[in-house]
């Protein structure tokens, strides 16, 4: 089976894709992931077939950062929205046309009609359930804004949609959201970490979080700086915006200093710039799964690929949200037990995170239900679960 993935979003939504078809390539399929060009690296690093495609997001994040403000990590104009899914509408075809199955992961409007063209199965990978829309039992107010949104998208896309799928044959749609979603949303998420609400929108299969393991220990540096003392607080805010690196080194260095403990601080694709206090290490990409366990506790945006990983290594946690599923994750985090209550990010000060991270050290409660959850999901199995369904929906196929 030829299966060509779709993804156009930041590294937290493509390092599951890259765990996926790891698993579909040792199975004896042929995988290859069509992404923004800075993800080449972690793709091919991992003996996945890349091919560069669509707008290069961290350039985007990095040189309009003053424009990243108000819940989104990049804001896409609807020119660059039409430009970007006539995109995908117009290219993926010609450039996997041997695919037997297209797999849609982010902002991928245009990639359904794409294997409508080839006349394939396409399915969307979803990592949150908020993308299946409000269930029956949700507040009146989320339903009016999720409906307000479906319909702003209708009036942006289906137009122009529309209009280029007549010119290829192909029948209208109606809503632009369904379309997006498909036939059925796997949703790469644990039910225990991310339940679905009933009477969601869309239909769904939940298959369970796609971890991906680096296969790299950690670096000498950052060994070094754990093995001094007691274990450090990681704080790491993922491919967020950050306006002004100057202000949040000085903040770290605050919260070094009032909470007492060393920090490991992620600099992320906001750069971050290094400290001189010697009980502060600023890092690169680094391996979580080796990371984490070893941490005294974890402060983060509230990504969820950082969730997952977080909640396996059993350690306390402390959110500050700036985006989409970020909010949620927060709220599901806190109502598990092993995050206490935090602003968002853009409120976020020394005081507020001296006060999350000695709350995360001192409840021992938070620890206990960590260390829970973390033992209850060695038995999840997302990866296979989700080649199961792949293998299943093509057998059903043929």
């Amino acid at each position: 089976m030829n299966i060509a993935s779709i993804i156009l979003g930041t590294r937290g939504d493509v390092q599951p894709m890259v765990a996926l078809a790891t698993g579909l390539i040792s199975r004896g399929h042929k995988v290859v992931i069509l992404a923004p060009p800075e993800h080449e690296e972690l793709v091919t690093s991992h003996s996945v077939d890349f091919m560069p495609f669509g707008p290069e997001i961290k350039k985007k994040i990095r040189e309009n950062p003053e424009k990243q403000k108000g819940g989104v990590a990049v804001k896409i104009s609807p020119k660059e929205g039409k430009k970007f899914t006539l995109e995908q509408m117009s290219q993926v075809p010609e450039l996997v046309p041997d695919a037997d199955l297209i797999l849609g992961t982010g902002i991928v409007m245009g990639v359904h009609t794409a294997a409508d063209i080839l006349k394939i199965p396409y399915r969307l990978v979803a990592y949150y359930p908020v993308i299946l829309g409000p269930g029956a039992n949700d507040p009146a107010k989320n339903r009016r804004m999720f409906g307000f949104g479906r319909a702003v998208i209708n009036g942006f896309s289906r137009g122009y949609m529309n209009k280029y799928r007549k010119s290829v044959g192909l029948p209208p749609i109606r809503d632009v959201w369904a379309h997006w979603m498909g036939e059925e949303v796997i949703l790469a998420s644990d039910p225990e970490v991310s339940p679905v609400s009933p009477g969601v929108a869309f239909p769904w299969t939940q298959t369970g979080f796609m971890l991906l393991p680096s296969g790299k220990p950690l670096p000498d540096t950052v060994e070094s700086f754990i093995n001094q003392e007691t274990a450090p607080v990681y704080i790491g805010f993922g491919s967020n915006p950050i306006t002004d690196p100057e202000k949040y080194t000085l903040m770290f260095d605050e919260v070094c200093r009032t909470t007492g403990r060393r920090l490991i601080i992620s600099k992320g694709w906001a750069g971050l710039k290094g400290s001189l206090n010697p009980d502060i290490l600023f890092v690169d990409e680094i391996p979580f799964e080796k990371l984490f366990p070893r941490m005294s506790a974890i402060v983060y945006h509230g990504g969820t690929g950082t969730l997952a990983a977080a909640i396996r290594a059993g350690i306390p946690q402390s959110i500050f949200p700036f985006m989409g599923d970020q909010f949620a994750n927060r709220k599901q985090a806190i109502a598990l037990g092993i995050a206490p209550e935090t602003c968002d990010f853009k409120k976020m000060t020394a005081a507020a995170l001296t006060n999350a991270i000695n709350e995360c050290l001192n409840n021992p409660a938070y620890t206990e239900k960590a260390a829970a959850l973390a033992a209850k999901l060695k038995e999840s199995h997302g990866i296979e679960l989700t080649i199961s369904y792949i293998e299943g929906l093509m057998k059903n196929k043929d």
